[in-house]
């Protein structure tokens, strides 16, 4: 059997492995409610999640308030007790992907999630519905700035202790797309995540996955 064309793959997990959407959305509803501002409907969170908690509060606050620091933290704050209550309530593997990282695995290729998550909210998911398939997660600490900034890619790369020639990074979103390519990898974009095949070729994929299992043909497994 051929050698895998990739050693590491390296996962994005809100809209790549794990569909947290409709919680994610409803936690920050649930923040506009208890405010009297407007609420937004489910589809128009698939172009607010993907730089993290705090932009994604940032995102949903009306303009009169942006800039006011107290109404920010208060909102933000909110949201992270909302959705640490509630995070499991309607999020789930995509179809395929726990079946598709047993067979990555399988081949010898070592797994690890990056995302804008914060870390605290990201491990938990992860260890919930993926148990041990994943060497390393890394979520959002202030040790690093968020996806696409580099520092915190190189930091996966090396604690894995990977070639970047021979490392993929996998995600749904432009972010993601601009993330790999910051730390010199290879991208293949998840389709059947938050935003779709448009955004990824024109944000440079170097490859389009339009279920899970495509990603084993493009490892080579």
């Amino acid at each position: 059997m051929a050698e895998p064309a990739f050693t590491h793959i390296i996962f994005d997990l809100d809209g790549t492995i794990l569909d947290t959407l409709e919680d994610l959305a409803l936690a920050c509803n649930h923040v506009c409610e208890a405010r009297g501002w407007p609420t937004f409907p489910l589809d128009a969170y698939r172009f607010k999640v993907g730089n993290g908690m705090r932009k994604l509060v940032e995102r949903i606050i009306p303009a009169e308030y942006y800039g006011d620091g107290a109404v920010y933290e208060q909102a933000l704050a909110e949201f992270r007790a909302r959705y640490a209550a509630h995070k499991e309530d309607h999020t789930a593997p995509y179809p395929d992907i726990i079946g598709v990282l047993d067979a990555l695995r399988a081949a010898g290729i070592e797994l690890a999630v990056l995302t804008n998550k914060d870390h605290d909210a990201a491990c938990p998911l992860v260890e919930r519905y993926f148990g041990d398939r994943f060497a390393l997660v890394q979520g959002a600490t202030a040790a690093f700035p968020p996806k696409p900034a580099a520092p915190v890619t190189l930091h996966v790369i090396e604690a894995l202790g990977a070639n970047p020639a021979t490392t993929l990074f996998v995600g749904d979103s432009d972010v993601d797309v601009e993330t790999g390519h910051n730390a010199g990898l290879r991208v293949a974009g998840a389709v059947w995540g938050f935003r779709g095949a448009a955004q990824l070729e024109a944000a440079g994929a170097d490859y389009l996955a339009r279920t899970p299992r495509d990603l084993l043909a493009i490892a080579g497994v």
